[in-house]
């Protein structure tokens, strides 16, 4: 598959994914979706948090969080896509990875404290979202 199809598709899924989410926790979210250059941009926000991941046409997913006292993640790639690699297992983890953490992030309503998770298509996703998810099943959040 080349690149850009790849762009094509992790995007379509991903806003799929998040729209998912909406429905089975009936939230009004506030999204943003653009497109520019080939690539496109998801702002995902919620009390002066955000999420944003972009979606490139080089093959290369990335995301930074933001939360409510503007302390920043850096800008961290999920992953970079490559031709051999496989599109599909690609995507599929990305969209539940993200699906997973946009759900947190809604139930939460913060990303305080939480701004350097790492994930990646290669990460544990257990291991790299416990801590959150930990303190939002603990109320901290």
């Amino acid at each position: 598959m080349k690149k850009r199809e790849f762009q094509k598709k992790a995007a379509a899924a991903l806003l799929g994914k998040l729209a998912d989410v909406v429905m089975e926790l009936e939230e009004n979210p506030n999204i943003t979706i653009t497109s520019e250059y080939h690539s496109s941009y998801f702002k995902l926000r919620k009390n002066y948090n955000l999420i944003q991941i972009s979606v490139k046409q080089t093959g290369e997913l990335t995301y930074q969080l933001t939360d409510m006292l503007g302390n920043t993640g850096r800008s961290q790639i999920y992953v970079q896509y490559h031709a051999g690699d496989d599109p599909e297992h690609l995507i599929k983890k990305f969209v539940e990875d993200f699906g997973r953490l946009y759900k947190d992030f809604l139930l939460a309503g913060t990303l305080h404290d939480f701004v350097r998770i790492q994930l990646s298509v290669d990460a544990d996703t257990e291991e790299a979202l416990r801590e959150y998810e930990d303190c939002i099943r603990a109320g901290c959040l």
